[in-house]
């Protein structure tokens, strides 16, 4: 099966969730595709990153702008969205660093929290939000993907278990920091070639701040951890086809994951 991507990439207006849709159409519009089979988009594309602003940037997950603008697209371009993230919320609960998964009818397949959340180098994302609880494996009809958001890509253990659920590729969307781009393509390419899948990052550009950037630099890795298509710091829509057929064939060539021991035992002497 060969899946036609569209990976939306774009420097966030701060704050400003009206401008950020406007962009993203945009973009679209301008990428002259009439269709695909799957849209993605990156990390808080609706507003950026400032931990001390997302519970004033919040949105009610249902009756949100940016869940009403994912359906729309879907439907738009006849496609599954993985919507990146945004702040949300669900009746009763806490905000959360949200992810929206639609069908090419803009009907919610599922929505994932992000599992990890970043509180390190003087950032508190874990401050002002609740984490996930689980990660997600979502079944579509062009196979199952394995979601992630940003700091998550750090944590081999998430998937492992994404591969040896049969996931057909993985994807992590990302506001990742360009002082740190040399990781954050090694772990993309990494995760594709422990895992023997297709993964696919899709990052946030621009301006972070007055002294930090967003790394751009989106991506599909193939099954060899090959990059086969890529942006560097621009504002663009980037096109991908990648063929599941021709990875499945590569994994019965090399059975590493059949190889692979479910538990190892340690001896220390």
């Amino acid at each position: 099966m060969k899946i036609k991507l569209l990976i939306v990439q774009l420097e966030a207006v701060a704050g400003n969730i009206d401008k950020n849709i406007e962009k993203v159409n945009s973009l679209l519009e301008k990428s002259n595709y009439s269709s695909a089979d799957l849209i993605i988009l990156p990390e808080l594309w609706t507003t950026g990153w400032d931990c001390a602003e997302f519970n004033k940037v919040s949105e009610e997950l249902y009756s949100s702008k940016t869940y009403k603008f994912i359906k729309e697209i879907a439907v738009k371009y006849n496609s599954n969205i993985i919507g990146g993230s945004a702040i949300l919320r669900k009746e009763g609960e806490k905000d959360r660093n949200t992810c929206i998964i639609t069908d090419r009818k803009g009907s919610l397949i599922a929505y994932y929290d992000k599992y990890h959340l970043f509180s390190h180098r003087g950032q508190s994302e874990g401050t002002y939000l609740e984490e996930g609880n689980t990660a997600l494996l979502v079944n579509t009809d062009i196979g199952k993907i394995g979601i992630s958001v940003c700091y998550d890509i750090r944590f081999p253990e998430m998937f492992r278990l994404y591969a040896f659920n049969n996931s057909d590729f993985m994807v992590n969307m990302a506001a990742w920091p360009k002082s740190f781009i040399d990781e954050y393509i090694t772990l993309s390419k990494t995760r594709a070639i422990e895992n023997q899948t297709f993964f696919i990052s899709c990052c946030l550009t621009g301006k972070i701040n007055e002294m930090f950037y967003f790394s751009g630099n989106s991506m599909v890795c193939d099954y060899k951890g090959r990059i086969i298509a890529s942006l560097k710091e621009e504002e663009q829509v980037l096109s991908a086809e990648i063929d599941l057929d021709e990875m499945k064939q590569y994994r019965e060539q090399m059975p590493i994951l059949k190889d692979t021991k479910l538990k190892y035992q340690l001896t220390e002497k």
